[in-house]
């Protein structure tokens, strides 16, 4: 028995240091621009850690990508501590009062920073405007690079089907799994890629494989994702689920060794 779900979008936010880099606390106090208009206490630690460390590379290395990445990383920041600014703290007023700067702060460098690619033609950012703003001039752009080399990186495949969902559940799957095998060693991962492979599966009517997903999600840090979700959802024995346990482990292995190869095949 299957019952209808639909899984939100959520980006991955890293909570631990990358070896050879600085640490969070090295970064901020060598370099107090780039954490000075947070929040200073303990809300969104993961999503404030994975913003300082995408202002660092983009310091380091300003390219497209970093900047793409950046603004993923603020979006997640601000959506995270817009939630924590309504919390009243009753002892510290300084503390909500804070947590209200850092909001208003994230909200005026995502303006700054759309503004600032608002005419980019990289895909990245054609695909950003596209979903965030609904700018359909940089759909068409976007959608006239398929097929070629530009469009083969995972947050491109993902962007590509994203748009497909709604028209071509063939080309969705497609990509998302052509989206997985691009990944390398060492790679930052979308958990958004097993989890939109979840809802098709689930809209398939393929449970097992629904299952398995978001297993895969899970272990790769999709936020809104409870391990065992799914058991109220697909019913089977506990010997199904330690087997799918075993497969998603394995998928999350060598898409993060770079080895994973698998492609879709429909239950149909």
């Amino acid at each position: 028995m299957f019952k209808r779900i639909v899984f939100t979008s959520a980006v991955v936010a890293l909570t631990g240091c990358v070896e050879g880099k600085p640490t969070v606390r090295e970064i901020c106090e060598s370099s107090p621009a780039l954490c000075n208009d947070l929040n200073d206490d303990n809300w969104c630690n993961s999503e404030r850690r994975q913003l300082i460390f995408s202002r660092y590379e983009r310091k380091q290395n300003d390219t497209n990508e970093k900047q793409y990445f950046l603004m993923r990383d603020l979006q997640e920041y601000s959506q995270c501590i817009e939630l924590a600014s309504t919390i009243e703290h009753k002892k510290l007023k300084r503390k909500q009062s804070n947590r209200i700067e850092a909001f208003i702060n994230s909200q005026k460098n995502i303006k700054q920073l759309a503004d600032q690619t608002a005419d980019s033609e990289h895909p990245l950012w054609l695909y950003w405007h596209w979903s965030n703003r609904g700018d359909q001039d940089a759909l068409q752009k976007l959608l006239a690079l398929e097929g070629t080399a530009k469009l083969e990186k995972p947050e491109l495949k993902l962007a590509l089907a994203t748009y497909y969902t709604k028209h071509d559940s063939q080309k969705t799957f497609a990509l998302l799994y052509s989206a997985l095998r691009l990944y390398g060693p060492g790679d930052r991962i979308n958990p958004e890629i097993p989890s939109t492979l979840v809802s098709m599966y689930l809209k398939e009517g393929n449970g097992a494989e629904a299952y398995v997903w978001s297993q895969v999600a899970w272990q790769l840090g999709q936020d809104n994702l409870e391990k065992n979700s799914m058991k109220n959802i697909v019913n089977a024995s506990k010997e199904q689920y330690e087997e799918w346990d075993d497969r998603a482990e394995s998928i999350v292995d060598k898409i993060k060794s770079g080895n994973f190869r698998g492609y879709y095949s429909s239950s149909s």
